[in-house]
């Protein structure tokens, strides 16, 4: 039996991505049919890495503009200056900066809570750069022995506590007082669905007054692509072109959302609200079903019908065999209504941890302007996948009516999540 919570406001909201900071950048960049996808050539070469695929990187924000000194910036590393940039826009916009513990917001550390999901941190080439240089060798080669004997002296002795993804989730705690309930989950787009509902929860159960849910994408490296070539999240082989039924291509990026009561968020203006969600996981391999089961678990915590979704989100990830089971899934949950649809992925890139937030996000924003933007690089319906035939992406930004959007997520191994959002 489904407890019926009540809706729960977004009272601000921090993006970050390859389009820019804030979520003006990516929603203009999104009605304006822009890719940022470009062949990255920097990862061209590395095994097993064939030949240069696309990827959507962000310029990382300053350090001044994160309240952090350059030492320290330097140190967080690039995932972590995302993610503070994010949680610090939603912050301001909810009201809250500098208002943690202060007496103009009435809220204390303690009762705001702070989930995230976070992606696996890699070693930036320069951390090693003393230690092969104190290793070199005539010919430009590295002398091992030398290296563990010698060079390793040059790594500073607490460099790999900054591969932890818990050190960026409590730097970004430390930095704005959030000492309320918390929570960090990784790797992939599940892990910032999950941050989301247990946002969500820890609200409706009463342990706090305010929730950040937030989610960082990986660094774009040659560690992380051949980490995700690995799982087959990417192709070696990729085109240009993220769009469903196309290849992957990994971004980088994170945002962050607020979320609060209606009685909290009393007087505040709100972007919209989260109004439910559910879960779901393909165990048996039947991803179409998984995906149909945390729709249906949404409509059901949300108290709406498919009828009333004007548009879909959908994950996109450019996986045929699992895009075309997402679209098998939501034919099932929709019945013969048929929405209009939206894709990001072919704007941004796979955002892994920091996709989701984004995509509620920019749902959100749609149903504010009353604008469904077209999904950049997304191929035409039924000319690959004849499964997504039915799905209609507008080929420029449309006008509609938005009572009600579904938002879709696909983690590893079947996991899958998905959110009823209303407008403001």
């Amino acid at each position: 039996m489904i407890t019926m919570p009540a809706a729960l406001a977004v009272t601000g909201a921090g993006v970050f991505t390859a389009a820019g900071r804030g979520l003006d950048a990516a929603w203009e960049a999104l009605c304006a049919g822009r890719s940022f996808l470009a062949p990255d050539d920097e990862l061209a070469g590395f095994s097993p890495i064939e030949r240069a695929i696309e990827t959507a990187r962000c310029a990382p924000p300053g350090p001044e503009s994160l309240g952090a000194d350059r030492r320290a910036a330097r140190l967080m590393g690039r995932h972590t200056h995302m993610l503070l940039a994010a949680v610090q826009d939603a912050l301001e916009e909810a009201g809250l900066l500098g208002g943690v513990d202060g007496e103009a917001s009435g809220l204390s550390g303690e009762e705001m809570a702070f989930f995230a999901g976070m992606d696996s941190v890699d070693p930036g080439e320069a951390d090693l750069v003393s230690a092969v240089q104190t290793s070199r060798v005539d010919g430009g080669g590295v002398d091992l022995g030398q290296f563990f004997d010698e060079g390793m002296t040059q790594i500073p002795p607490l460099w790999p506590l900054g591969m932890l993804n818990s050190t960026a989730f409590c730097q970004v705690a430390i930095q704005f007082g959030l000492r309320g309930e918390n929570g960090l989950f990784s790797p992939g787009a599940e892990a910032a669905a999950q941050a989301v509902i247990e946002a969500a929860e820890s609200l409706r159960e009463g342990k706090a007054r305010a929730a950040l849910a937030a989610g960082v994408s990986p660094v774009v490296s040659v560690r992380s692509v051949a980490r995700y070539l690995k799982r087959g999240l990417l192709k070696s082989d990729a085109v240009p072109g993220a769009a469903p039924g196309g290849n992957p291509a990994l971004g980088e990026g994170a945002a962050a959302l607020l979320l609060e009561s209606e009685d909290a968020a009393a007087g505040k203006p709100r972007l919209g609200y989260i109004r439910g969600w559910g879960r779901a996981t393909a165990g048996d391999g039947d991803l179409a079903g998984a995906v149909r089961d945390s729709a249906a678990a949404a409509f059901q915590r949300a108290e709406i019908e498919p009828g009333q979704v004007g548009l879909v989100v959908v994950h996109g990830g450019g996986n045929l065999e699992e895009d075309e089971a997402e679209a098998e899934g939501l034919a099932d949950v929709l019945g013969g209504h048929r929405p209009l649809v939206l894709a990001t992925k072919g704007a941004f890139g796979h955002l892994l941890g920091g996709g989701p937030v984004v995509d509620l996000l920019i749902a959100l924003r749609a149903m504010a302007e009353g604008i469904v933007p077209p999904s950049p690089g997304v191929e035409t319906p039924g000319a690959k996948n004849p499964g997504r035939d039915f799905l209609e992406f507008p080929d420029s930004p449309r006008a509609a009516r938005l009572e009600s959007v579904l938002v879709l997520v696909q983690g590893f191994d079947g996991a899958c999540a998905a959110f009823a959002v209303g407008p403001a």
